[in-house]
């Protein structure tokens, strides 16, 4: 990311270290300890790459990474959580190695993680670095000091972001030098499998959708195949609705789930071996011979003929091999076979969320399993946001036009006022009137954006659901830790130029004229970048050309990035 002015950003910054490297001194030489702590700092680093993060700095015997910068991602916590989590994994196996060679028993690492505003800025001379400065960083460091050797503590913004996802224990609050009020801490424990993800918002306003989902699922028990596509705006719904899918096939079909990783990076097929591990009934990180004989068992008795063909590929797929046999199936002619066998016993759903993170190996397996709609009851149901350009957005295009007679696609639009207004009294019943309005007019139609207002204004007055509340909703909101997140991710997805046009313009209004926006910044030629990026859009042309920010959050994400001397300075211009 390129940095011309300091900005204000969402960031989750990762400290970790090794415990009791000082004591090594005095056992090891100089050049082993240089070794042994240089493999762990290394394997630490790989972790943090891994998942995305950047590793800012290397401390001796740690390191401190951002997630967040150069580039903002809707689940940048989760990222961090993910990397932490490895983190001890990875040092946890190489510690027998330790124990082999240099005889150290105990052998350790800690991690500390927080989310918050950061102010973002180049510092150094001859070469230099974006950094992440303030509380959030401050905070991160004393967790990893408070921390218990092999364990991974949380700060509170993090925790909240984490909780559907990762299993978290409270540890209580800490208190931190320089800082008056003190830190309450989680610890990371694991990640949640998918299936145990707790669906807490109500479906309201989609009638219509599910009425469709129903049909699909009605032909699909008929055995009729096909494709359904869920696509619209992140935060819409989608994921909602997928969740709603799988409650109606209920005994009708089998359901295969998978999602596709954000920080999937070079593996291939992350939701079609997520997919099969789980039918297989082997867990994440499970020891290799448990995966190989679930594998046998599993695949063995449904593949029947077909198992010393299909065998091997599967298990590939699974991170194992099974040494009799050689491996001459193409995985994608493999997994075909095996969804062939599933279907022989009952219809078959699969079902791919955020597809717009598929790497291009998913994206083929998808189209290949397009042609076995043709002649097996199987069901795909893709869900992704609109991010033309992505390996996602490509299976789109080619299940519309080659298998229009077997696709479905529901585009999720924002939600009627009325059902919006709906759903904040289901969610915090306890809301006047006027309060429930001004969050509908705020969320604009989106269930998560709604949601996550409603979550920052419960929270932040404590509000008794028991009881009314009269609640002031102001003009501008400040923004929740994960919708600032999702937003600023959008920005960050265009180049430099089209961020600093979006800020400019964020401060004229939500409304501008692009004659004005010109004179603030300079050129506009950024525009149809951002316009393409569905970030604004044309409201006139005549008699001069005006445009807006497609919601009103977008604004205020763009807003929330700006320091106040660089908002007082576009502000100024724009007077």
């Amino acid at each position: 990311m390129e940095l011309v002015h300091d900005e204000l950003r969402p960031v989750t910054v990762l400290f970790a270290d090794i415990v009791g490297s000082t004591a090594l001194g005095e056992r090891l030489a100089v050049d082993e300890v240089k070794a042994l702590v240089g493999e762990v700092v290394t394997r630490m680093s790989r972790a943090v790459e891994e998942f995305g993060g950047t590793i800012q700095a290397y401390q001796g015997d740690g390191i401190c990474a951002y997630f967040g910068v150069p580039a903002a991602h809707a689940d940048d916590p989760e990222r961090a959580a993910r990397a932490a989590l490895r983190i001890l994994e990875l040092v946890g196996a190489h510690a027998a190695d330790i124990r082999a060679v240099w005889d150290i028993d105990r052998f350790d690492v800690r991690v500390g993680v927080n989310s918050g505003q950061t102010a973002v800025g180049s510092v150094g001379a001859a070469h230099p670095q974006a950094v992440a400065l303030g509380d959030t960083t401050n905070v991160a460091a004393r967790l990893e000091g408070l921390a218990e050797p092999g364990t991974i503590l949380v700060g509170e913004a993090t925790a909240r972001q984490l909780e559907r996802r990762f299993v978290l224990e409270e540890r209580g609050a800490v208190t931190v030098k320089g800082r008056a009020k003190p830190a309450r801490t989680w610890v990371l424990v694991r990640a949640r499998p998918g299936s145990q993800e707790s669906v807490r918002t109500p479906l309201v306003g989609r009638e219509a959708e599910l009425a469709r989902i129903r049909a699909a699922l009605d032909e699909l028990a008929a055995g009729r195949g096909g494709v359904l596509l869920l696509t619209g705006d992140d935060g819409i719904g989608k994921t909602r609705l997928l969740a709603e899918a799988r409650g109606h096939v209920a005994e009708r079909a089998a359901w295969l789930a998978g999602n596709c990783p954000s920080y999937g990076g070079d593996l291939l097929y992350a939701p079609f071996v997520e997919i099969l591990r789980d039918w297989v009934g082997a867990s994440e990180g499970e020891a290799e011979i448990a995966v190989r004989t679930k594998a046998r068992a599993r695949l063995g008795a449904v593949l029947a003929d077909e198992r010393d063909r299909l065998l091997p590929s599967l298990a590939h797929l699974l991170g194992v091999k099974l040494d009799e046999d050689r491996i001459d199936t193409p995985v994608a002619d493999a997994y075909a076979g095996w969804i062939e066998a599933v279907s022989k016993e009952r219809p078959v759903v699969i079902a791919l969320d955020d597809a717009q993170w598929a790497d291009a190996g998913t994206r083929q397996l998808a189209e290949e399993l397009l042609e076995l709609t043709d002649r097996l009851p199987l069901l795909l149901v893709v869900a992704q946001a609109t991010h033309p350009g992505s390996e996602g957005w490509a299976f789109r295009t080619r299940a519309l036009s080659d298998f229009s007679h077997r696709t479905v696609e529901l585009g999720l639009e924002p939600l009627a006022d009325e059902a919006a207004a709906d759903l904040v009294r289901v969610l915090v019943p306890g809301l006047d009137t006027h309060a429930v309005a001004a969050v509908v007019a705020h969320a604009e139609g989106n269930p998560f954006y709604l949601e996550e207002l409603l979550r920052s204004i419960v929270e932040g007055a404590g509000l008794d659901r028991r009881r009314t509340w009269t609640v002031s909703v102001g003009s501008a909101v400040v923004l929740p830790p994960a919708l600032e997140n999702l937003l600023v991710a959008r920005f960050d997805r265009v180049s430099a130029d089209a961020r600093h046009l979006a800020q400019a313009a964020a401060v004229i209004g939500r409304s501008f004229r692009v004659r004005v926006l010109e004179r603030v910044a300079g050129n506009v030629d950024a525009l149809p970048e951002l316009l393409r990026s569905e970030i604004v859009r044309e409201t006139q042309r005549y008699p001069e050309l005006e445009c807006a920010f497609r919601h009103r959050l977008l604004q205020e994400a763009a807003l929330s990035t700006l320091t106040s001397a660089r908002r007082r300075e576009l502000s100024g211009l724009v007077a």
